[in-house]
């Protein structure tokens, strides 16, 4: 099954569930109309504003295919969001190098090399670092 489609043009992305592509429909076709992309993200939103408000595992397993589904034709909500928000590959190596750099400053008591660092992972990597009352820290996208 594809996601529905008005006149000779076709959005190539396999829906399993008609459900589903009946639920994504209001996005695709918002993208057929000229490629009206504010309405496609305006629909979007409400399915993710039913996804967070939907009761039982069923209908929020529904809503998030749809949700991922509408994004597909204009490349978003593709990706895992947990896998988003820790980075990837070589990106989250590097930042775990740096936060650790950060924790090993702060431990020798070389805040402004502490300061420095946290800076530089906010600036060039997005993300803040959330320091706990047991000393150690965490970090996530900013």
């Amino acid at each position: 099954h594809l996601l529905p489609a008005r006149g000779d043009v076709a959005v190539v992305h396999p829906v399993a569930d008609e459900a589903v592509a009946a639920l994504a429909g209001p996005a695709v076709e918002a993208l057929e109309d000229d490629l009206n992309t504010p309405r496609a993200l305006a629909a979007l939103h409400e399915l993710a504003s039913a996804l967070n408000k939907a009761d039982g595992a069923a209908a929020r397993a529904r809503l998030a295919a749809a949700l991922r589904a509408g994004g597909a034709p204009m490349g978003i909500l593709g990706q895992d969001p947990r896998a988003w928000l820790e980075g990837g590959g070589e990106r989250r190596a590097r930042i775990e190098e740096l936060v650790a750099a950060r924790a090993a400053a702060r431990a020798a008591r070389d805040y402004a090399e502490a300061d420095r660092l946290r800076e530089e992972l906010r600036s060039r990597h997005g993300v803040a670092v959330l320091d706990r009352p047991d000393g150690s820290s965490a970090w996530r996208r900013a």
